[in-house]
């Protein structure tokens, strides 16, 4: 080797230990920026055609575990999704009240139920009327107020999925932009590529990412469930239609039946996806938000709305109990019947007992499970003309379900009588009532029930349980009961003209109603399943609400922080590859300058021997 090439060898590994120190300075000086991405200097031989030339950049990379990094893109999103839904569901638990302060729920009810009590003990008190009137009163604002708070969260829901939206579009779009710049300089920006991590990184926690490498450095994403959100140079385009929110408001795949808003995305050819309907967004922020929304605010708004409900019919619906005719039948009287109350039957058949309950209706057909029962059978009939106008349907029902003969159902009057076909041991006809709402503080004899909450939205309506149309009236009901105002504090205890000053039988008819008398609940976010409904009474119901939101909130807020766990875990690992080390950084320092040291010698001494050589 001559003296001219150990000089550019030197002088090139002195170009080379720059570049490195260079980047190592980078390195330190980013050692706590976010998104940085730790920085080498490549090195390679120059080879020339008689050997070894020296040394040169090849260029500069970033320090990074791609797989690490794809785990913490996925972790990311679910940290997105879940700590959104345990802020939400915490808020939720939140609306039924601290339990043991005076605005929950179950204070409010117990408030009534005590207020009773007292009326019970000395129904003559006008001081005692009052107050359990009034605590009345305080209830139904109570759960008027809880299903508004509801239904805040669902707008506020509503109204971040909005932004997230408007987000994820200025995320696809600057990811755009940085792209076109990677593909520019062939990948080989460090900088370039940390920016549009960074993109990816926020994106996936409104979103679940996928990101597949491109050519020069480029990507493409995509949804988990294949929704293309990003190829070269195409970002998706997506809009959120975002609507008012109330009781009754909720999605439908069907546009002309949805009631909020839904995340459509329109591709370049102008094709337009409804990607909630198609379930597209399965994690992230998003995906929590629309969940919140769409299934466990709407799953506590229909438990409020039966809380609601069991409330109003606990107070006014009377049993008209049936009368034995004869050994093969019953009958009872139908007067008052209106549309939602419900006839139930109970039969023998082929020796297995069943339960039939025919449900008034005015229009429509009947939906299913429109009672809690999971073994009865419904059927729905118009009772509009009195029993004459629903016998043929109660009739041809009965006989599909049955078979023809095993029942014959006939009329005298407002009376509905339903036979067997008298033969012992084959089907037996055992027991009738009829459910009537009450709609008149008095005028039925011998009834203490009342109309004490009502559906206040088009004045004191009665609570009937209506199903007409396909619309139940419970369906936001919550937000509408209210205490009956054509009522006095007197008529807690007064049902009939003769009611003597000191009876109790309302009062007590009313505290049984809601505290003795268990009943079968329909199934509804948790409470219950629809084969085994929750059954007790309505204040156990409101307790077993209150309990199984409170559940919810604490194991959203437990799998938050466990899934928080977790990404901490990755980005620590992930850290470890492409974070900085200052450590690390100074160790590698004091090799470049022992290396540039030697350079500098081996030229130094290059010169000395030149000198030399120059003075022979």
């Amino acid at each position: 080797m001559s003296l001219t090439s150990a000089l550019g060898n030197s002088l090139s590994g002195l170009r080379a230990t720059q570049a490195q120190m260079e980047v190592i300075s980078g390195n330190v000086s980013n050692a706590g920026t976010q998104g940085y991405s730790r920085r080498s200097a490549v090195t390679v031989e120059t080879v020339n055609g008689s050997g070894t030339g020296g040394v040169r950049i090849e260029g500069i990379i970033r320090l990074l575990d791609s797989v690490l990094q794809k785990e913490l893109r996925t972790e990311t999103s679910g940290s997105g999704y879940t700590a959104a839904k345990a802020s939400y569901a915490s808020q939720l638990s939140n609306v039924f009240g601290q339990p043991g302060s005076s605005s929950a729920l179950t204070s409010m009810m117990g408030s009534f139920t005590n207020a009773l009590q007292a009326l019970q003990s000395d129904p003559s008190n006008a001081s005692a009327r009052t107050a359990a009137l009034n605590a009345a009163g305080s209830l139904a604002r109570g759960i008027n107020t809880a299903s508004r708070n509801i239904q805040d969260l669902r707008a506020n829901a509503e109204s971040a999925i909005g932004a997230d939206v408007t987000r994820v579009n200025a995320l696809l779009k600057g990811i755009a932009a940085s792209d076109a710049r990677v593909a520019a300089t062939q990948g080989k920006d460090a900088g370039l590529l940390d920016q549009r991590d960074a993109q990816i990184n926020e994106l996936a926690t409104l979103i679940d990412v996928k990101v597949t490498d491109g050519p020069f450095g480029t990507v493409s994403l995509a949804t988990g469930a294949g929704l293309r959100l990003y190829d070269t140079g195409s970002p998706a385009q997506f809009s959120f239609d975002q609507r008012p929110m109330s009781a009754t408001a909720l999605y439908d795949i069907d546009p002309a039946k949805r009631a909020v808003g839904t995340i459509t995305m329109t591709d370049q050819s102008g094709r337009t996806v409804d990607v909630l309907g198609q379930g597209l967004i399965r994690s992230g922020e998003i995906a929590a938000l629309v969940e919140m929304r769409d299934k466990s605010l709407v799953d506590a708004q229909a438990q409020l709305d039966t809380l609601a409900a069991s409330l109003a019919s606990a107070a006014s619906t009377r049993q008209q109990a049936g009368v034995a005719v004869g050994t093969s039948g019953f009958e009872v009287d139908t007067a008052g019947l209106k549309p939602g109350n419900a006839i139930t039957i109970s039969a023998t058949v082929g020796g297995v007992a069943r339960t039939i309950s025919i449900v008034s209706l005015t229009s429509g057909t009947l939906p299913a499970n429109a009672t809690p029962d999971p073994n009865d059978l419904e059927i729905g009939a118009s009772f509009t003309s009195g029993p004459a106008g629903a016998l043929a349907s109660v009739q041809s029902q009965l006989d599909a379900a049955f078979g023809a003969g095993k029942f014959t159902v006939s009329n005298t009057g407002s009376t509905l009588r339903i036979v067997d076909d008298g033969a012992a041991g084959t089907t037996d006809v055992t027991g009738m009532s009829a459910g009537i709402t009450a709609t008149a503080s008095s005028g039925t004899p011998g009834s203490a029930a009342l109309p004490l909450f009502v559906d206040a939205a088009g004045g004191n309506v009665a609570y009937t349980g209506s199903l007409d149309g396909g619309v139940s009236q419970r369906a936001g009901f919550a937000s509408r009961i209210g205490l009956n105002s054509s009522l006095s504090a007197s008529d807690l205890v007064v049902y009939s003209p003769t009611t003597p000053a000191g009876d109790d039988t309302r009062p007590k008819a009313l505290l049984d109603a809601l505290t003795k008398a268990a009943t079968p609940f329909t199934a509804v976010g948790g409470v219950g399943t629809t084969a085994s409904p929750y059954t007790g009474t309505v204040s156990d119901y409101l307790n077993r609400i209150v309990d199984v939101q409170g559940s919810n909130a604490e194991s959203a807020k437990r799998l938050d922080e466990g899934q928080q766990v977790v990404q901490a875990s990755i980005e620590s690992r992930f850290s470890e590859t492409s974070g900085v080390s200052v450590d690390q950084e100074l160790a590698n320092l004091v090799q470049i300058q022992n290396a540039y040291s030697a350079n500098a010698r081996i030229m130094s001494a290059v010169k000395e021997m030149m000198d030399l050589l120059m003075r022979m």
